[in-house]
């Protein structure tokens, strides 16, 4: 299949319909659902992919709210900071609430070039589970950096509410718009790295929903299956990990969606012969076998957004 043949969009999902098993349209909302997730929201949000100028790998999406609240997702490296910083300020310069997903450089290290350097930025709430400081040993390389992030948020707290969750099923409705965060970390994976930490956050409006898994690896999915496979249901999933060595074959073809969310370099999508970053292909597959026909790539749509 060529590479930009991947992406279709069919008419009903240009127009933001939600499907059979995703969260319904407004007109279509039951008992069962008030259930789930509360009272129908009547809000209503856009989102942004936002592409790696760099061609880096990394995780970064904008929603703005219909009243102009700002939610971001993770960030990317240092090196999209000023990319990041453009968008945000085209949304308005503040961001309601920031969520990270875990401790990696390639998620929160643009927020927290912004955090020093804030260039007329503003944040009110900075969510995230953190992980347990023995724990961040299990990952050498990437140590230092968990180490300053949480350095910079600790010395951020005067201006900035930092919010520390380690207890699923917290709302942070906004505008309203739903937001669930469906896991946090999960000390039991003692020697797991920071990928199965990674909370999994769901975000709703009058029409659609989106899953956001991080990187969330087997363990950390399997879990989600165990705890929160009701809420996992979406309209359009974020691809674990980047669309590779993410969440099992099982998980993808469990949990209901109709779109795939890609933030994925170039060489992660077609990583030829690159053994590292293969398993794109057996992800790839699986959305074949399962029938999306509906995907969005980072390096193939530059900040792409859905109203």
């Amino acid at each position: 299949m060529d590479r930009r043949d991947f992406i279709k969009v069919s008419g009903a999902a240009a127009a933001g319909l939600a499907l059979a098993g995703c969260v319904p349209a407004a007109t279509n909302w039951s008992k069962r659902d008030e259930e789930l997730y509360g009272p129908q929201m009547k809000g209503h949000f856009s989102l942004m992919q936002i592409s790696s100028v760099e061609d880096t790998i990394g995780n970064s999406y904008l929603l703005k709210t219909k009243g102009g609240k700002v939610i971001m997702m993770d960030g990317g490296h240092s090196a999209e900071a000023q990319h990041l910083r453009e968008r945000i300020k085209e949304a308005g310069g503040h961001v309601d609430l920031w969520f990270i997903s875990h401790p990696h450089e390639d998620h929160m290290e643009a927020l927290i070039a912004i955090l020093e350097d804030p260039q007329g930025i503003t944040i009110d709430k900075i969510i995230y589970s953190r992980v347990a400081d023995a724990f961040l040993d299990n990952e050498k390389g990437s140590a230092p950096f968990a180490r300053h992030y949480y350095h910079v948020l600790d010395n951020t707290r005067e201006r900035v509410d930092i919010i520390n969750l380690h207890k699923p099923f917290q709302r942070f409705d906004i505008d309203g718009v739903g937001i669930m965060v469906l896991a946090v970390d999960h000390p039991e994976f003692k020697s797991k790295g920071y990928n199965d930490q990674s909370i999994i956050i769901r975000v709703w409006d009058d029409v659609k929903s989106v899953v956001f898994l991080g990187d969330a690896e087997v363990e950390c999915g399997n879990a989600a299956l165990e705890s929160c496979r009701e809420y996992l249901d979406c309209d359009y999933l974020q691809m674990a990990h980047h669309g590779q060595n993410g969440v099992s074959e099982e998980f993808y073809k469990t949990v209901s969606f109709r779109a795939c969310l890609w933030p994925t370099p170039s060489w992660v999508w077609e990583p030829g012969e690159n053994r590292t970053w293969l398993q794109t292909y057996d992800t790839r597959r699986w959305m074949d076998e399962k029938g999306i026909t509906e995907h969005h790539v980072s390096c193939l749509e530059t900040d792409w957004v859905l109203e």
